[in-house]
C-alpha cells in the first residue's frame, strides 16, 4: 500500500530529481574550476616565459577535462553514453600501453625499476577513471 501512496503523492521521483540536481551543481562547479585553471594558465603564459609546448599541452589537457565534465553533466543518455565510451577508450589505451611495457620488460629492453614506475602511473590513471565512474 505504501508504494501506491508514494506514487499518488508524486514522491517516487523525488530522490532521483534531487540526485540529478546535486550532480548538475557538482558538474557546474567542476566546469568552473577547470575554466579557472585554464584562465590561470593563460596568466602564467603572460607572466613568465613558459615553453609554448608546455602551455599548449596543459591547455589541451584541461580543455579535454572541461569537455568530459560537460558531457557528464548532461542528463541525457546520449551524453552519458559518450562519457562512458570516452572512459572505455581510455581504459583500452592504458591496457595497450601496459601490454607494450610488459613486452619490453620481458624482452630485456626495459629494466624492472622503470617498468614499476610506468606501471604505477598506469595504475593511477586507471584508479582515476574508476573513481570518476563511481561518482553518482
Amino acid at each position: 500500500m505504501l508504494p501506491w501512496v508514494i506514487r499518488g503523492l508524486g514522491l517516487h521521483h523525488a530522490g532521483r530529481k534531487e540526485r540529478k540536481a546535486e550532480r548538475a551543481e557538482e558538474y557546474k562547479a567542476r566546469s568552473e574550476a577547470v575554466e579557472a585553471v585554464i584562465e590561470r594558465l593563460d596568466q602564467f603564459a603572460a607572466e613568465r616565459y613558459l615553453s609554448p609546448d608546455v602551455i599548449k599541452a596543459a591547455r589541451a589537457q584541461h580543455r579535454d577535462r572541461l569537455k568530459h565534465t560537460e558531457n557528464r553533466s548532461d542528463g541525457e543518455d546520449t551524453m552519458r553514453g559518450h562519457a562512458e565510451l570516452h572512459d572505455e577508450v581510455k581504459r583500452l589505451l592504458i591496457a595497450a600501453e601496459r601490454t607494450r611495457i610488459n613486452d619490453l620488460f620481458r624482452s630485456g629492453k626495459l629494466k624492472d625499476e622503470a617498468r614499476r614506475r610506468i606501471e604505477r602511473e598506469l595504475d593511477m590513471r586507471e584508479a582515476h577513471l574508476s573513481n570518476q565512474r563511481s561518482q553518482p
